[in-house]
């Protein structure tokens, strides 16, 4: 009774994450399994699914999920050397949340621009 009661669980918590946290969970293991390509469509997936002008009208996970989905375009697409695209996203995760992790990203991307 016990087990089934946590495979029951386990199956309610799964089930209830929302597709923007799917779509970022798949996103981050095709960028794991170097899948660039395939991460970059679910990180975009991700940034789409969220209102294009208005940032404000978010709450504070939903902007954490945001600024995540930027960073990680931005690390997926200076793997592929598309520095451009991954300034702009860096810069935007950075807008988004103004922390040091997002600081040093957008940092890097830079200096490599520059090479």
């Amino acid at each position: 009774m016990k087990k089934l009661l946590i495979l029951l669980s386990i199956i309610f918590f799964v089930g209830c994450k929302s597709d923007v946290q799917l779509a970022m969970e798949r996103g981050i293991q095709f960028y794991e399994w170097d899948l660039f390509d395939k991460a970059i469509l679910e990180f975009n997936q991700v940034i789409r699914m969220f209102p294009a002008q208005d940032s404000r009208s978010l709450n504070y996970d939903q902007v954490q999920l945001l600024s995540q989905a930027h960073h990680n375009l931005a690390v997926a697409y200076a793997k592929k050397e598309w520095f451009t695209d991954a300034e702009r996203e860096a810069r935007t995760a950075f807008e988004l949340v103004p922390s040091t992790e997002n600081r040093r990203v957008l940092d890097l991307i830079k200096e490599k621009s520059l090479k």
